[in-house]
């Protein structure tokens, strides 16, 4: 139900959000002073939270993935809901991976702990960060390993709980907050913990130290689209293997397992080439091979560094 979904924003991006999504009420956005990766985002959450209705079940969805079909991916929520009803524990949502991926984290299973409908949840073994192509492939092959969504599901009042033991500092802060959370000095609390308080994501502060954390195999399609990689595998393909997106015309000719983007009202035209991505942005053009995808960080803190050219990104 809308009157229960959060959005969690930098303050910055709220009035973007709001426009974007009208129909989520007012009070429903939760407003990061400063951001700081996703494991003071989450507490923040789970704080308003427990100071709106005293504790909760919270699912954790990040804004830019992709995930079919919704059904399947709704019965793993109520599998997730069962292991937190049943031993209140922290469930990472885990992806069984399709290709040897060196873009995500990967979690290596244990014991299989429950299963609901079909739907297993497995203790962790261990957490693995983003792999080289080799290792990549390795955990592909070994049968045991899924891919870590960045998708949680647990209490508010328990991940406030681990981050206690984890995040102490911050989750003094946090219990100030909620103790004033209907006073005028909480927005000055809240940006006192968010100042103090070190970008850390929740799996390396929290989830990587619990003892509590447990994983569902999910079968479902799911991508995250933060890279251009992604398009290709979501987006309908010509015949060619070409995707096009946008606004632009196009041409393609001789042009094989090419990926345009175009948010301009202009003609693209790629004339024997194979195996790019190439986005018109209208003050930006980017033309690169898909095999240098996975260096696009590198690429933009090259432009970050340059104080002519921050103006683009």
């Amino acid at each position: 139900p809308l009157e229960r979904t959060f959005i969690v924003a930098n303050s910055h991006l709220v009035e973007l959000m709001k426009q974007t999504h009208p129909e989520i009420p007012e009070q429903n956005y939760i407003v990061e002073p400063l951001g700081k990766n996703t494991a003071p985002a989450i507490c923040l959450a789970a704080a308003n939270i427990v100071a709106k209705y005293g504790d909760g079940i919270m699912f954790v969805l990040a804004s830019d993935h992709y995930i079919d079909p919704p059904d399947m991916f709704r019965d793993g929520l109520k599998a997730a809901r069962e292991v937190i009803l049943s031993d209140d524990k922290l469930v990472l949502m885990g992806i069984q991976p399709t290709r040897a991926e060196t873009a995500y984290g990967y979690i290596r299973v244990d014991d299989k702990i429950a299963e609901y409908d079909g739907i297993k949840c497995f203790s962790v073994k261990s957490f693995k960060e983003k792999p080289s192509r080799v290792k990549a492939q390795e955990f592909y092959l070994a049968g045991d390993y899924l891919w870590n969504s960045g998708n949680f599901m647990f209490r508010a009042g328990k991940i406030l709980d681990e981050a206690r033991k984890y995040l102490p500092d911050f989750a003094e802060y946090m219990q100030k907050y909620v103790d004033n959370f209907d006073k005028p000095e909480a927005s000055s609390i809240l940006r006192e913990a968010f100042e103090n308080v070190a970008a850390v994501s929740i799996d390396v502060a929290i989830l990587e130290k619990s003892e509590d954390v447990a994983v569902l195999w999910g079968a479902f399609r799911w991508d995250d689209v933060g890279s251009w990689g992604a398009m290709e595998r979501i987006l309908h393909k010509d015949k060619f293997n070409n995707v096009i997106a946008g606004k632009s015309d196009h041409l393609l000719l001789d042009t094989y397992e090419t990926t345009v983007y175009s948010d301009t009202d202009s003609l693209v035209v790629a004339f024997g080439v194979t195996d790019l991505v190439i986005v018109n942005m209208g003050d930006v053009v980017l033309v690169m091979n898909k095999t240098r995808i996975p260096q696009m960080r590198d690429l933009v803190k090259k432009i970050k560094d340059n104080p002519d050219w921050k103006k683009y990104l």
